[in-house]
């Protein structure tokens, strides 16, 4: 049961269940100031696509346990990954435009033109076309790779294994940077103007490199492995959770090094999922394993040392296993949480 704890910052759009616990979200362009639709991704390996009203507008199945999605940005392809496959479908009505066997497959990332998708394929990146067939694949990594994505949007794809993160140019098949840290990267990001590129640790450390130079920073002290980092985007804030902490980082001009963080402070249980609520005031919602989910405002006068607490949010039982945030087709943006008995909560942001 879902129970509102300041109803003037979530507002119940719709629910919807589903019979396996959701394993990602993804929210689905739909272009032109009109609404978002939303892409569901089941453990057990189930794709749903739910129009703006809630409506499912199709299902269809990976036939492999679903590790990961990924919506193009305009709108018209939808890709799953698993343990062993991937396949891309069209989004308007479900057609299955590729299929194939691949490695374990838990990352992937549209570049912003949605020409091409680059994917975790065991320990190699593999770059595919909007056709779902592979164009470029990178020599072996150190691990599995664990995260993909592009830095600027486009030309460039960072990954990340055991031992740090490796930026390939595509097109000209070369490393272009190779950035290391030690022990496994189980969290990426990137800053979006590309300058910075941000790594988690399993050894519950931070892990930064301005990529123009190749400089790095660490930092240590966090309770838990850092699993999930994100910049908001104008740049300056980058959130990172570690247990039930979240803590907000300021990279603006020389970057967070001998700065202390924004402490956000309100989470009893461990926080499983975040996101920023994009062109809104720097809001971030969190979801944590008890299932509850909070609301934080990211002020103009923050500075890093502050302690902030939560805005608002809602009470549940649920655990929260995923966040993404959708276009409303207005200003309000939706706020979508997976949870693990299935069900998905549309929320609007005030």
């Amino acid at each position: 049961m879902t129970a509102l704890t300041n109803s003037a910052q979530l507002r119940t759009r719709w629910q919807a269940e589903t019979s396996e616990p959701v394993m990602a979200l993804d929210a689905l362009p739909g272009g032109r100031n009109a609404p978002d639709a939303l892409v569901a991704g089941g453990s057990e390996g189930a794709l749903r696509v739910f129009d703006p009203d809630g409506s499912l507008r199709y299902e269809r199945d990976l036939d492999d346990a679903l590790l990961a999605i990924a919506a193009s940005p305009d709108g018209t392809r939808i890709a799953a990954l698993g343990m062993g496959s991937r396949r891309l479908w069209s989004a308007t009505d479900g057609a299955v435009l590729h299929s194939e066997g691949a490695g374990w497959s838990a990352s992937a990332a549209w570049d912003k033109k949605s020409q091409s998708l680059a994917v975790a394929d065991g320990r190699r990146v593999r770059v595919l076309d909007r056709s779902g067939k592979t164009r470029w694949t990178s020599v072996p990594l150190t691990s599995t790779v664990t995260n993909v994505l592009w830095p600027r949007g486009q030309l460039r794809v960072a990954a990340s294994s055991y031992q740090g993160v490796t930026i390939f140019e595509p097109d000209t098949d070369r490393i272009t940077n190779t950035l290391e840290a030690p022990g496994a990267i189980s969290g990426l990001t990137a800053a979006p103007n590309g300058r910075w590129v941000v790594g988690g640790s399993q050894d519950a450390t931070l892990h930064g490199w301005k990529v123009t130079d190749g400089s790095d920073f660490q930092m240590t002290g966090f309770p838990a492995t850092v699993s999930h980092l994100a910049f908001e985007g104008g740049g300056r804030w980058m959130a990172c959770e570690s247990a039930e902490v979240l803590t907000c980082w300021d990279f603006s001009g020389a970057g967070p090094t001998g700065r202390a963080g924004i402490v956000l402070t309100g989470h009893q249980a461990a926080v499983t999922a975040f996101s920023w609520v994009p062109g809104h005031r720097q809001t971030l919602i969190s979801g944590d394993q008890d299932g509850n989910v909070l609301v934080w405002r990211i002020a103009p006068t923050a500075k890093p040392g502050d302690e902030l607490h939560p805005a608002g949010g809602l009470r549940d039982d649920d655990p929260v296993t995923a966040i993404t945030i959708g276009s409303s087709g207005a200003t309000t943006p939706i706020v979508y949480i997976g949870r693990r008995s299935g069900r998905i909560d549309a929320l609007a942001v005030a």
